[in-house]
């Protein structure tokens, strides 16, 4: 009887440690500098869009981040043609948010996310549908 408690402890806390792990969620990207640049951005995104449906003032949120195609890539089949223009022209929308920050100016900044998405990397294309606002 004894062995049986203890194997069956043993046997239920391998299926909790199990449970746990399954929860965590993984990037299937490493952390590259381009990839830890996306994150943030989203991360940042989410808030402005939270404040935009609350109808909570913008006139604090500034968004700096670096020139993407700056970044180290995760690698190098994300270094595509038509990276540097869009990279270029996302840095454009958002200057124009920080000078007129408004829900037109992030729907611009998010229609530019799915623009590049959609012919660099459809992967998280799913996830920067989460950021669109009607």
């Amino acid at each position: 009887m004894r062995l049986f408690l203890i194997l069956s402890v043993l046997f239920f806390s391998a299926c909790i440690n199990n449970n746990e792990d399954s929860t965590i969620i993984t990037d299937p990207n490493d952390t590259s500098e381009m990839a830890l640049l996306m994150r943030d951005m989203f991360e940042r995104l989410e808030v402005i869009k939270y404040k935009i449906e609350n109808n909570e003032s913008l006139s604090e949120e500034q968004l700096s981040f670096a020139i993407i195609h700056s970044q180290e890539a995760t690698d190098s089949s994300f270094i595509k043609e038509g990276l540097v223009p869009m990279s270029e022209g996302y840095s454009r929308i958002i200057n124009q948010f920080n000078n007129y920050p408004s829900k037109e100016n992030y729907k611009s900044i998010v229609n530019s996310c799915i623009n590049c998405h959609i012919s660099m990397c459809p992967g998280p294309l799913e996830r920067i549908d989460n950021l669109i606002i009607d």
